[in-house]
């Protein structure tokens, strides 16, 4: 059993945590290390079960699916066990709240997993599932729905802070395909509901197995290049409009599309539509997928996390102490961000995030051959698992990292391109030269910069360099100087001190 726990490398002191999630469809187990610093799991076990799938008939969990659940928490056990995990957690939702013989189902999981564990109420889940998309989402403010088996949760968030809860036993197993009176029951409770009549959101944050399904058609249907579905702002307009086309969907229209798995079909029609119910009554502009949700803002208020850590500078800065450690000459990360953020300081479009970020990427796949190392860090920037990490900072940083390897020459990620607009696309390009000639310099230097200045005067880029590195005219850094002079549209100077 110990195989199946990965022991990654740590960066930092192992402070592992786990979290059972015994819900209405699934039963999901979660390890995370480090979750201060890096909510993404390390090890994640989703285990289909169906136990709120007779509510809508009895109330009553399924007899099989309790069997099935019964399995997959011994199962779990072994794992916490063999993995020596000390600090996990466990709750239930919707399914196991409501049910009738919820009592009998608690004890014997209970006895399985040797403790306690915690049904939450309708208001926890609303505010565990918003507090995830805190955690997970760079701009969180708005209205968060989470639609699961059983339920659906409703939150308005306001600056990092929950201010309203609802919680509705409307989710996808309740939902009948035929069944237009649940939509009608839906509708009524938004307009009954208080806090919603009074505000008005221009983002609805979408989370849930179901909506996150509804995802994989867009990207189908928009060819969307980047198939990562956190942090996902769709196109307003063409979402909604997807969203009025799968409401209408025929049985027929659904199985075409191979990316929708089996369990989620019967339930795509009625997710699109509680979508558009959401976005039409609260008005919003604006629609934001999350992977995050209640298992992440679950653990997240049991230890009181800090939501001001950023996941993107922790993870590239555990790349750069992992190049170190393998590179036969160490790079001197810190001295490059100081060097680069003084000569980008201004620039809009590069945040010091991602300016930094970018800095500490640079040495990722020497070991890959020169001629495929761009693609293949573009590629890795583009699909690492790293919170608030929205789509066009992926592709801008991935873009920086690329232009550093391979130059201006991007044509292989062109289909990127669409995702982010003219300026960052341009700012981007310009940092991966200015981060390959810094680096360069780096290299003869020692990294240390103290006689070295780069700067914009009179229609001129101007290098200042030492006498002693004129040897830089004749290696490969002289191309770089010369693209980003061309970049710019200035005529470079080099100036000999």
């Amino acid at each position: 059993m110990n195989n199946l726990i990965p022991k990654k490398k740590l960066f930092f002191t192992d402070e592992r945590i786990a979290i059972i999630d015994i819900g209405s469809d699934t039963v999901r187990f979660q390890i995370f290390e480090n979750f201060k610093d890096n909510q993404v799991a390390i090890f994640n076990k989703k285990i289909t079960c169906g136990l709120g799938k007779d509510l809508i008939k009895n109330n009553k969990l399924n007899k099989d699916s309790i069997k099935k659940a019964m399995n997959a928490l011994y199962y779990i056990k072994e794992l916490i066990d063999s993995s020596k995990i000390k600090n996990y957690e466990i709750f239930a939702t919707e399914a196991v709240r409501v049910a009738k013989n919820r009592d009998a189902f608690i004890a014997d999981a209970e006895n399985i997993l040797k403790k306690k564990i915690h049904v939450l109420t309708g208001d926890e889940e609303a505010k565990f599932s918003a507090m995830g998309c805190i955690v997970g989402l760079k701009k969180s403010n708005g209205l968060v729905a989470d639609l699961g088996g059983g339920s659906l949760e409703i939150a308005e968030v306001k600056k990092k802070e929950i201010m309203n809860t609802m919680s509705l036993p409307l989710g996808v197993h309740r939902a009948k395909s035929k069944n237009n009176k649940i939509i009608d029951k839906f509708k009524s409770s938004l307009q009954n509901t208080e806090w919603l009549n009074e505000n008005k959101f221009k983002r609805v944050i979408l989370t849930g197995g179901t909506w996150r399904a509804l995802v994989k058609l867009y990207f189908d249907k928009y060819n969307y290049p980047l198939k990562v579905i956190h942090h996902f702002k769709p196109d307003f307009d063409n979402f909604v409009l997807m969203l009025e086309e799968v409401s209408n969907f025929k049985k027929k229209d659904l199985l075409q599309y191979s990316l929708i798995t089996k369990d989620k079909t019967p339930f795509i029609r009625y997710a699109a539509k509680l979508a558009l119910e959401i976005i039409n009554k609260v008005s919003a502009k604006q629609v934001v997928i999350s992977y995050t949700a209640i298992r992440e803002g679950y653990i997240s208020d049991k230890i009181k996390l800090n939501y001001k850590n950023d996941p993107l500078e922790y993870q590239s800065l555990k790349v750069a102490a992992i190049a170190n450690e393998l590179n036969s000459r160490a790079v001197n990360y810190e001295n490059i961000k100081l060097f680069t953020n003084n000569f980008f300081k201004k620039r809009s479009y590069l945040n010091k995030r991602i300016r930094e970020s970018a800095a500490n990427y640079i040495t990722t796949g020497d070991s890959i051959a020169r001629d495929e190392r761009g693609l293949f860090v573009f590629k890795q920037i583009i699909k690492s698992e790293i919170l608030k990490f929205s789509h066009s900072d992926r592709v801008m940083l991935a873009t920086i990292i690329f232009v550093f390897h391979n130059g201006i020459n991007y044509n292989e990620i062109k289909d990127y391109r669409k995702i982010i607009n003219k300026n960052k696309l341009l700012s981007s390009i310009e940092l991966g030269l200015f981060l390959r000639i810094v680096y360069e310099i780096g290299q003869l230097s020692n990294f240390n910069y103290s006689n070295i200045s780069i700067y914009v005067k009179d229609s001129n880029l101007i290098f200042s360099i030492p006498k002693n590195y004129s040897e830089l005219l004749n290696s490969r850094f002289n191309k770089f100087i010369l693209m980003l002079s061309k970049h710019k549209k200035l005529s470079q100077k080099i100036i000999f001190v």
